[in-house]
């Protein structure tokens, strides 16, 4: 199979983030804690309590108290809350919150507390993502490395829940999905030079970028409120704040726009560009990878899981390989314990690994194989799988040298640019 015809499919969530000095979603939660808590604004407006209101009630009602409580939990409750107060007066039913008369509100925070809360939270994680992108930290020569290993054998389609860019720094040269800015400040996504890049190794960002910001005023001829691509980072920054209205749903409330989805109502902002265009080019994108990478993930994404799900119950699955980290191993840490990771990689990803199965050969040198070789998992963490090429290649023969049927969604639809 030539590289034309062969295509990968990466798919990096926060774990694959550690390594190049991204928080973890608690050391991110205490973070933003902290600087809600430092924040004049946030004090002035009520900022600051509605946080601890939030999460001193949640931590009441979810086993582990507080301390388990994570910031996409409070965002999320913060933006809901939005729309358990009375709309505007004489607001037409389209913009009345369905939910409303059935709800009763447990929460001192007033709307716009809620509101600037919620552009708080974003602001900062955006704040905070520009630091790790800026710094540069971590293995990007390994990182480097691995990807043109990829991209020797294979189209490479790289998708990313993180708003960093450390791809990028490992391979500048990835499609990003919007056209090259050939010296623009800022750029308008174009969904028809996504579709023609179909054959071009690609990084897109479905949940948010560094890179996006509000255009408006550098992009004269942009919609307000349009996502635009910012080459530099920093730049980005000055425009990744919105202080306009929001996103219409269906039932009445709206969507603050954000450069960041974060939240646990990621599908509903996939709704918008380019975030609608790059989940459309991932489920074509999963339904003809030869090989699947899951890197990172802790398979919480439901949307992901979809389409992922979807390829991997065809009648001839793509090999996938997952790379996290399992302290102990694998297979003795999912041993006696089924958790929702797992419980995805069973019923989700079609992974039948572990010692309830009877399927996986683990010889301590941090893989799982499956006795099939339609799957595998690294359980050391990806700066391990990085710093570790030869047995990452010799994993890939293995899985490579099993019997698959040919699958005709192979066929590319749309002929690419060279």
């Amino acid at each position: 199979m030539s590289k034309k015809e062969r295509r990968t499919l990466v798919v990096l969530g926060a774990g694959a983030s550690l390594d190049f000095g991204a928080p973890t979603t608690g050391q991110l939660t205490d973070k933003l804690e902290e600087l809600v808590f430092a924040d004049d604004w946030m004090t002035r407006v009520g900022g600051d309590q509605a946080w601890a209101e939030i999460r001193r009630i949640l931590g009441g009602y979810l086993d582990g108290g507080p301390a388990w409580v994570n910031f996409e939990q409070i965002y999320h409750c913060a933006h809901e809350l939005q729309y358990a107060f009375e709309p505007t007066q004489g607001a037409v039913n389209a913009f009345r919150p369905l939910l409303l008369p059935f709800l009763s509100r447990k929460l001192e925070a007033d709307e716009p507390t809620l509101r600037a809360l919620c552009s708080r939270i974003t602001d900062l994680i955006f704040d905070e993502m520009v630091r790790v992108s800026v710094a540069r930290a971590g293995p990007i020569a390994e990182l480097s490395a691995f990807l043109a290993e990829l991209r020797e054998t294979s189209v490479t389609r790289i998708y990313t829940t993180n708003y960093d860019d450390v791809p990028l720094h490992a391979a500048p040269d990835l499609d990003v999905g919007f056209p090259p800015s050939k010296g623009r400040n800022a750029v308008r996504f174009d969904p028809h030079h996504l579709l023609r890049a179909w054959d071009r190794d690609c990084l897109h960002h479905l949940h948010g970028s560094v890179h996006f910001g509000f255009a408006h005023p550098p992009a004269a001829d942009a919609d307000i409120g349009e996502l635009c691509w910012f080459d530099d980072c920093q730049q980005a920054r000055k425009y990744a704040s919105y202080a306009g209205s929001g996103t219409n749903r269906m039932d009445g409330s709206q969507l603050q726009r954000s450069a960041v989805i974060t939240g646990l109502d990621k599908l509903s902002r996939l709704q918008a560009q380019p975030f609608a265009s790059f989940y459309a080019a991932l489920a074509r994108d999963a339904l003809t990878a030869d090989v699947i990478y899951v890197i990172g993930s802790g398979l919480g994404d439901l949307h992901l899981n979809t389409w992922m799900k979807a390829a991997r119950s065809s009648g001839s699955p793509p090999t996938i390989i997952l790379v996290d980290r399992w302290e102990g191993g694998f297979m003795d840490a999912t041993a006696f314990e089924v958790d929702a990771k797992t419980a995805a990689m069973w019923h989700g990803l079609k992974m039948y690994l572990g010692y309830q199965s009877g399927n996986g050969d683990a010889d301590g040198s941090g893989w799982t194989v499956a006795k099939d070789r339609t799957c595998a998992v690294w359980d050391r963490g990806f700066g391990a799988f990085l710093a570790s090429p030869e047995s990452r290649r010799v994993i890939a023969r293995k899985l490579e040298g099993r019997s698959n049927l040919p699958r005709p969604l192979r066929k590319r639809p749309v002929s690419g640019e060279q």
